[in-house]
């Protein structure tokens, strides 16, 4: 099956990969959608790179550019997913962004427009303050003290709500797996996010989606900066701060909802 609906591009959250978005495709691919899901660099099968967040919306870019067999971490995760025809190619994209991810959608939306349909920040702005301040000397700590193994565990442990330990396997692997430089790196360029990000009207359509049970990014930042870009704000039930892996099926449907309004919308 093949449809006209414009391509889904996925980034991950801090410490995900790829592999991370396998159980929401399902839900998301619903009707043939096309779907890229994408190693950003320092993670998965790119975690040789260093990360930075020129580097990661590169990637993105050159994802929405290209056929969709060439995006990192695409057909190991997809699988037999249908690729489409070069018709698709060039139509832009819808990105949805999750914590990292969302940084990396944010910029890549200021900084190419014309290849972004509409953008989903998920889990997204994070807390300020100075425990945010910090953030990175306490995660650097306690990866020196615990090791990766122990360090993905806790963090896993402590944010995701999904019942589910598949769920939590591809979590807490992808963590570990990525190098500690690469986690201190993407945690001050997410906590820093205004160095890389306007947090400005992006003049396209946007949403703000946060879970429910969100600790990690009160109501009022993620509902402030939906009026700040000049979109909107949604929640998915039962989620917390990683809700496409608590909650796949209640996320693929919020994203369902704002992407069928676009469809819907009349012409100016």
């Amino acid at each position: 099956m093949t449809t006209r609906a414009n391509p889904l591009l996925l980034l991950h959250t801090w410490g995900g990969d790829a592999a991370t978005w396998e159980p929401a495709l399902r839900h998301l691919g619903a009707g043939g959608r096309h779907l890229k899901a994408l190693d950003l660099p320092g993670h998965g099968a790119r975690a040789a790179e260093p990360f930075t967040v020129d580097g990661a919306v590169g990637t993105a870019l050159s994802a929405s550019a290209s056929g969709y067999e060439d995006a990192s971490g695409y057909e190991d995760v997809v699988g037999s997913q249908d690729v489409g025809g070069p018709e698709d190619v060039l139509r832009p994209v819808d990105v949805v962004g999750s914590g990292l991810g969302a940084l990396v959608a944010l910029a890549l939306a200021q900084r190419h427009p014309d290849r972004v349909r509409s953008l989903t920040l998920v889990g997204f702005p994070p807390a300020g303050g100075a425990e945010a301040a910090r953030r990175p000397a306490d995660t650097r700590a306690a990866l020196n003290r615990d090791g990766a193994a122990l360090f993905a565990r806790n963090y896993v442990d402590s944010t995701l709500l999904s019942a589910d330990p598949a769920h939590r396997d591809l979590l807490r692997r992808s963590m570990a797996g990525t190098r500690p430089e690469v986690l201190i790196d993407s945690l001050r360029a997410t906590l820093g996010w205004t160095a890389h990000a306007r947090p400005g009207p992006v003049g396209l359509p946007c949403q703000v989606l946060r879970g429910a049970r969100d600790h990690r990014v009160p109501a009022a930042a993620a509902d402030a900066l939906a009026e700040r870009l000049g979109g909107g704000s949604a929640v998915v039930p039962g989620a917390g701060h990683v809700a496409y892996l608590d909650e796949p099926e209640a996320f693929a449907a919020a994203l369902a909802a704002f992407h069928d309004g676009l469809r819907t919308a009349p012409a100016d």
